[in-house]
């Protein structure tokens, strides 16, 4: 899926220039694997597919209604839209 818009500046960076300076290292090598996993999926169901049980893939409810979340460790998530067949807002958050 392409991704078309990133939230977060330094999975930006990772992603444009492989620069993991501004995220936590013990969450780079999770978020890497994700982040390709997502590229390289042709749609959200390939995605899921491929997704470790670990990552806890799901669509959010609420306020939230149409994000996913992926879990990268403790609270840290990626989430994201799924949008024309791609990817927006992707972001590296703590949310809870």
């Amino acid at each position: 899926m392409d991704v078309y818009s990133i939230r977060h500046r330094g999975l930006r960076r990772l992603i444009e220039n492989d620069n993991p300076q501004f995220l936590r290292p013990d969450l780079v090598d999770r978020v890497r694997k994700i982040v390709a996993a997502l590229v390289l999926a042709k749609e959200m169901d390939d995605f899921r597919a491929a997704a470790s049980p670990g990552w806890r893939v799901h669509q959010l409810v609420g306020e939230r209604q149409g994000e996913w979340s992926v879990s990268v460790s403790g609270n840290w998530r990626i989430t994201f839209v799924e949008e024309d067949s791609g990817v927006a807002q992707l972001n590296l958050e703590d949310y809870h």
